[in-house]
């Protein structure tokens, strides 16, 4: 069976918005690992616990759960170090696919 896998890889983009220009991307890490969510991931990248530093919020497939990646790194070479999948309520927050 062929296993499709999403791996999440950082391009740093120069110029503008509607004129980028592209650098070498590479793979993300998380705790020295590259971040494999299985297929279909969802990335989004936002300072999300407002300390400058963009982190990731990632989606996963398989079951719809989110997670929240910590950059502890730089906005230009980030850094993750653990993930947290996202609560609301004391329930796992999940988006059904389809």
């Amino acid at each position: 069976m062929l296993k499709y896998c999403i791996l999440v890889l950082f391009l740093s983009g120069l110029a503008t918005a509607l004129s980028p220009i592209w650098e070498t991307e590479y793979q993300l890490l998380n705790s020295g690992s590259i971040i494999d969510v299985g297929y279909y991931g969802a990335p989004c990248v936002v300072d999300w616990d407002l300390d400058g530093l963009k982190d990731l919020i990632l989606g996963q497939f398989s079951y719809g759960y989110i997670y929240f990646y910590k950059n502890v790194g730089t906005n230009s070479a980030p850094v993750f170090n653990g993930a947290v999948q996202l609560y609301a309520d004391g329930s796992p927050i999940s988006m059904a696919y389809g």
